[in-house]
């Protein structure tokens, strides 16, 4: 249960920063909001401001600030009454398109912004930064892919291939990450005092991590910081992952770590975890989750910012409008893309469960 109100909890923030983005940069412009929901389905409160209701809806997943001229098929002229009493100059689509596009980035920028909050936090309540650990084996787990290709202690990996995927490790985070999108047999190049080997390790899956291990442990150092160095640790942090997530995407371009994709069964599982090592440990993930929401809203499909931007972005470099029945569709088909995103990635979750 505890487990059940810090997911739903670190949702509802997460989403409540990102559709505040959109709100008051909205409002800065004079764009009508009709409605600030939280959550989706039917509401379950509702309180009428002095021109936007404030919702929450039964479905505590998502939320959406109704602004006035939004072309996403969601608003009708002829059948919504409350949009025929607002005046052109106060819809979204009317306003400068440099206004829009800093309206559908607002909410980017606010994931981004309590990212960064909470890492620079992190830092701070550690009082310490942990270095990266060289890929330098400093054990092998018995019984393991490491121990059975031969790997030793101090073995330095220079190099992994797998296919035509060719790792040149500078830390032992990226072998790690490297193992997760390449599950199979791989060549590790092995510095041995003066001389080089190749021995190869097909990783084992690990069904209480959920991750793919060899059995190789680096080990890292920890160096003590002072409070003002958390805002730089805090950043180095938030970029580190920031590349770690546009890596994995770029894996799924390739057509790899689908079975990595995790949704909110997935993400309720972690946060269980999570939650029983600690607070710490709790907005580590908050910390990860909201990045990820974040740089996941800036992709270019129309449902999602990133999208809409990329619309408001060539209309802009072709001089015209793009025929809005088009971009309707286009946003729809977008959206059940999504959706099927969202079933997949539930299916595996549920699928590790077992």
């Amino acid at each position: 249960m505890i487990g059940l109100i810090a997911f739903l909890f670190m949702l509802s923030v997460i989403v409540i920063i990102h559709e505040l983005g959109h709100f008051l940069t909205a409002k800065k412009f004079g764009v009508y909001c009709k409605e600030f929901s939280i959550g989706m389905g039917p509401a379950i409160y509702q309180k009428p401001g002095k021109e936007t209701t404030f919702s929450i809806r039964a479905i505590p997943f998502g939320g959406y600030v109704m602004m006035a001229g939004e072309e996403d098929g969601s608003q009708n002229e002829e059948e919504d009454d409350w949009l025929k009493e607002v005046p052109q100059e106060r819809r979204l689509n009317n306003i400068a398109t440099w206004k829009q596009i800093v309206v559908m980035a607002a909410g980017v920028c606010m994931n981004i912004v309590l990212a960064y909050a909470l890492f620079v936090g992190l830092a701070m309540a550690r009082g310490y930064v942990i270095e990266d650990a060289k890929p330098v084996v400093y054990e092998v787990v018995d019984n393991s892919p490491a121990q059975a290709a031969g790997l030793q202690k101090d073995d330095e990996i220079v190099k992994v291939t797998n296919g035509s995927e060719v790792l040149e490790p500078q830390r032992q985070y990226d072998v790690i990450e490297f193992i997760q999108y390449n599950p199979t047999e791989s060549t590790y190049t092995i510095r041995r005092g003066k001389e080089e080997l190749e021995l190869k390790i097909t990783p084992r899956y690990n069904k209480e991590t959920q991750t793919y291990e060899i059995g190789s442990i680096a080990t890292s150092y920890a160096r003590p910081i002072q409070w003002y160095e958390s805002f730089k640790a805090g950043w180095d942090d938030m970029i580190d992952s920031g590349m770690s997530i546009f890596r994995s995407l770029g894996q799924l371009v390739k057509g790899k770590g689908y079975e990595n994709l995790s949704g909110p069964v997935g993400i309720l599982n972690l946060t269980q975890k999570t939650t029983q090592l600690g607070l710490m440990s709790y907005l580590s993930l908050f910390a990860l989750i909201s990045l990820n929401i974040g740089i996941f809203n800036l992709l270019p499909i129309p449902a999602l910012d990133g999208g809409r931007i990329l619309i408001l972005l060539i209309e802009r470099l072709t001089g015209r409008k793009i025929n809005q029945k088009i971009v309707e569709n286009i946003i729809l088909a977008s959206f059940v893309l999504l959706i099927g995103i969202f079933l997949f990635a539930t299916y595996n979750d549920i699928m590790k469960m077992f």
